[in-house]
Order: structure tokens, then sequence, then C-alpha cells
């Protein structure tokens, strides 16, 4: 009996130190998809980064925004405090906080 209690302490011990290791999570939870590239409003590049169906990055005028999903009607939008990424089909629309919006056109990747 005696052993069959060390045997579960062992592993009881040992559980703890493995989950700390596990603690520290990756920046978002999915590996990111390619950036899908647009061309906006007087030829401005933009890129938006899927990296999981309620968050993702854009790049827009020398800046990159961490964007969290928003609920919508129609098509998808992420945005933050800021500005938000709204797009349906190969259209879509930056909007930010001042309300100013810019409207981009994807660019259809090569080799495809």
């Amino acid at each position: 009996m005696t052993k069959n209690k060390h045997s579960l302490i062992v592993p009881l011990l040992v559980l703890p130190l493995f989950m700390a290791g596990c603690e520290s999570a990756p920046k978002y939870k999915h590996a990111p998809v390619t950036p899908q590239r647009m061309s906006c409003t007087g030829g401005v590049p933009a890129d938006v980064t899927l990296y999981s169906p309620v968050e993702a990055k854009l790049n827009f005028e020398s800046k990159s925004y961490t964007l969290n999903r928003i609920e919508t009607a129609s098509g998808v939008q992420y945005g933050n405090s800021d500005i938000s990424f709204w797009n349906k089909g190969i259209d879509a629309m930056i909007i930010r906080k001042d309300g100013t919006m810019t409207s981009c056109t994807y660019i259809p990747r090569s080799g495809l």
C-alpha cells in the first residue's frame, strides 16, 4: 500500500512543474495566414492578417493595429478603439475613429 501512495505522489508533485512550463501562451491563438494585400484609395497599400476568426492585424499608413472581431450584419469586421476594418468579398473599408473612411480592394496573389 505504501508503494502505491508513493507512486501517486511523484506525478502529483511533477504535474505543477509541467503546467508551469506551459503557462506562456502565444500572442495569437492560431498561426497567421498569409497577409492579404490591398490597394486603397489613392494607391495607398494596406494588408490584413487573420490570426483566428476573432483576431486580426492591419498594417496601414505605416502603423500596425491589432484588431478584434466585431459583430456585423454583413461581411466581416474587426476593430479597436482607433480603427476598424470591414470587408465583404474583395472590397474592404478602413474606418478611423474620427470617421474618415478609406476604400480598399484586395490584390489577387500571383500564381493562383
